[in-house]
């Protein structure tokens, strides 16, 4: 359904139809942190912005709780969730049009990811921050920056 929801939406099953078999199975285990996922997914269909949060939230918490990312991404994994969940939260503020919020999140993920000497998460960062700034304002300097930067660490 994840991938049904990313690449075609409309193969997937309806919002209403996902999301009571999501709350059926989290009813039974909670820690299914892509159930989670899925979730965020389907909430951001619906433009359900409380939803959608609380997925979000959730997702990376359990990612934590669990320590899947620990074991996928070696040592680092928990400030790792944390300064992507940061960012991931960013994204999805901006999305919904809530810039203040976004830019205080963006922040946070930019103090950890320097904290922590995450080239690749400020790169990401700083994309989010120019079309955050763009949202607000026109800045092409920033832009140059984010080019040169990504093209330094192979990003598209």
């Amino acid at each position: 359904q994840a991938s049904l929801l990313k690449n075609d939406e409309t193969k997937a099953l309806p919002p209403a139809s996902l999301q009571k078999e999501l709350n059926n199975l989290l009813k039974f285990n909670p820690d299914i942190a892509e159930a989670h996922y899925l979730s965020y997914l389907n909430s951001l269909r619906v433009q359900d912005v409380f939803s959608s949060t609380h997925s979000l939230l959730h997702y990376f918490d359990r990612l934590i709780l669990t320590g899947a990312e620990s074991k996928s991404n070696g040592d680092e994994g928990y400030g790792r969730s944390l300064r992507y969940a940061a960012l991931n939260l960013a994204a999805l503020h901006c999305r919904f049009g809530h810039y203040q919020q976004a830019e205080l999140a963006l922040q946070e993920a930019i103090r950890i990811a320097q904290e922590s000497n995450d080239h690749i998460c400020l790169q990401h960062c700083l994309s989010w921050l120019y079309i955050l700034e763009q949202k607000i304002f026109d800045s092409c300097v920033l832009l140059e920056h984010s080019v040169n930067k990504s093209l330094h660490f192979g990003l598209p």
